[in-house]
Formats: C-alpha cells, structure tokens, sequence
C-alpha cells in the first residue's frame, strides 16, 4: 500500500469534523492518532511551503484557523503537536518554523486540502442545527 492510498479524502475529512466538532467547536486535539492528523493537516494547509515563519508568525495563522473551528484548544498545544508529528519543522535555532509539505501531502488528499475550509464550516453549521433541534424539543 503506497502513501498515496492512505491520505484521507474530503469524505474522511467530512466525517472526522462531524465528529470532532459535534459540540460546535473543537474542544481538544483528538486522542485517535489518524483523526489528529487530520485535524493538524487542516490547521496547517494554509501556511505557505519553504517560508520561514517567526513564532509571532505562526501563532497568528494557528490563532485564525483555531477561531475558524471554534477552538478551545489554544495555539501553544497546537504549535507542539505540529512540531512533534512532524507538520513543521523548526530551524536549529528554534526561531522559525517551515511546514514540512511532504507531511501534509501524507495526510491530505489535494482535493481534501482544497475542501477542507468548507467542511470545516459545514461541520460547525450541522452541529449547531444538531443543537438547535435538540433545544427545541
């Protein structure tokens, strides 16, 4: 089984989110090894390959794509799990951080990579409908 065959596709992504974010937010980084890396792939697809980033940096584009799912987790968490799995690489110094591209082209599909901010959105939106419903019964 090549790498190729593991990377999840946007209907992996789609029902990860449904559960990760069944709550309407992303309480914590999941314990499930596979669905963690897919929650850290999405957090880090928009970070640009072969850029430098500073920690202030980084901590700006974790801290948006946190809000955008509603996040309780904080961006510290998040920068450690992305170093220690391997989506970003720091310099020797350990002032700038690189996304490792391979690592995210493992885990994601392109196309998965592509859909990800509309089914991150359309998680949180079936979730607080789930919500609403169960509010109103």
């Amino acid at each position: 089984m090549s790498v190729m065959e593991n990377r999840a596709s946007p209907e992996d992504v789609a029902t990860i989110l449904a559960r990760v974010l069944a709550e309407s937010r992303l309480r914590r980084i999941p314990r499930h090894p596979g669905h963690r890396e897919i929650v850290l792939g999405i957090l880090c697809r928009g970070l640009k390959r072969r850029y430098p980033y500073s920690e202030p940096e980084l901590k700006a584009h974790l801290e948006v794509e946190l809000a955008k799912m509603n996040a309780s987790v904080d961006h510290v968490t998040c920068r450690r799990y992305l170093v220690d799995l391997g989506f970003v690489k720091r310099d020797r110094a350990g002032t700038r951080h690189f996304l490792n591209y391979p690592k995210l082209e493992a885990t994601l599909s392109e196309a998965a990579m592509e859909s990800a901010g509309d089914l991150v959105s359309k998680a949180l939106l079936t979730a607080r409908g789930r919500s609403r419903k169960s509010q109103d019964d």
